[in-house]
């Protein structure tokens, strides 16, 4: 049976999203490693993101969405990376979108927010617009810099808090009458990108259950 190994940025396990990965992949054995796996929450705070730093949004175990520290998660995912190594996985996926240099790593390493990157290049031409939903307000310069040679219409809506806001930001997204949504973070559902889809009438890309299948063709 195929060994992957897969690191949040947050605390495992993140049944949330491996479920419907699962549901892709089929049967495989899928070892989960968080970069807080052992922090308390006083630890956690020390991470939190100072004004102007660059953060991303992920879960912890106990349910609550916390705000991390860029700069301050790289060691971490560093050390997940050697402890799957050890585990003699033979894949490793980061479940999470953010744009992350190389890490040292001796097995393959899938980095879904360069997927979902490059699968839009792929779809759009220039004359299209890109719709994008982020977990925070704060994330809103990213997202520019990120997407800024696609034409981006972005708007907020966290997968961890209020489900309705993402119909709110959907609706903003049909009113630019966009061509393609990227929901860009790992946290976002499947039943999320239905209800997207449906209220702005275009294509919605869900990015776990793109890496769910670029892990399948790889196992």
């Amino acid at each position: 049976m195929v060994k992957i190994g897969m690191i949040t940025i947050g605390q495992s396990p993140r049944k949330d999203v491996t479920t419907e990965i699962r549901k892709i992949l089929g049967v495989v054995e899928i070892v989960e490693i968080g970069c807080l796996d052992k922090f308390t929450r006083e630890q956690i705070e020390k991470l939190e993101p100072k004004k102007g730093e660059l953060f991303l949004v992920t879960l912890l175990r106990d349910g609550n969405s916390v705000k991390i520290s860029k700069g301050k998660i790289m060691n971490l995912m560093q050390q997940c990376i050697r402890e799957l190594e050890s585990q003699d996985v033979a894949l490793i996926a980061l479940l999470c979108t953010g744009d992350f240099p190389d890490f040292e790593s001796k097995k393959p390493m899938i980095k879904p927010g360069k997927l979902i990157h490059a699968l839009v290049q792929g779809i759009l031409t220039e004359e299209k617009r890109l719709g994008v939903v982020i977990p925070s307000f704060g994330q809103i310069r990213q997202a520019e810099k990120k997407w800024k040679n696609l034409n981006p219409v972005i708007t907020v809506a966290s997968p961890y808090e209020k489900p309705e806001k993402i119909e709110e930001a959907a609706e903003k997204l049909h009113v630019k009458n966009v061509d393609l949504t990227v929901l860009d973070c790992i946290g976002y559902t499947g039943q999320m990108k239905q209800r997207v889809r449906e209220i702005t009438g275009k294509p919605v890309i869900l990015a776990r259950t793109v890496l769910a299948r670029v892990l399948r063709e790889l196992c």
